[in-house]
């Protein structure tokens, strides 16, 4: 099995130039963890909902909502963001795919076609082919 065979077709991203604010609305509004990074279609990079939450001021430490709103809207992403992650092509193995995850302790890679982005293969994706093999065996 390779991992454009259960890759997430068409990921949600985020333009280079976005604010952490939008990154953030974006993955809570699809409930999701990775959010690659692009410049048109090309992968730039990667933010995980624990690169915003390190890189957001802690409203218990006395910052107000005004000045937590201010970093929010003016932190571009690409100033949080991992640039060159990790990635794989569709036709890389689904074994050699996870291995990554586990190796690199990462919960998602980009999947690329050079250097544009066609898909996200995530450990939710993993799980997805495990419950199916598992029930398989099962019957």
């Amino acid at each position: 099995m390779k991992v454009g065979d259960c890759m997430t077709k068409d990921p949600q991203s985020v333009h280079e130039d976005a604010s952490m604010k939008e990154a953030i609305m974006l993955m809570r509004q699809h409930h999701i963890r990775h959010l690659p990074v692009t410049k048109g279609t090309i992968l730039v990079g990667i933010v995980t909902d624990r690169d915003t939450r390190k890189a957001s001021p802690s409203l218990l430490s006395g910052v107000d909502m005004s000045e937590y709103e201010e970093v929010l809207t003016s932190t571009p992403i690409s100033r949080i963001m991992t640039r060159e992650p990790f990635t794989v092509i569709r036709e890389t193995d689904l074994k050699d795919a996870v291995q990554i995850l586990v190796d690199k302790k990462i919960g998602g890679v980009p999947v690329v076609n050079g250097n544009e982005l066609v898909g996200i293969f995530s450990e939710v994706d993993a799980l997805k082919v495990l419950v199916d093999v598992l029930s398989e065996v099962a019957q």
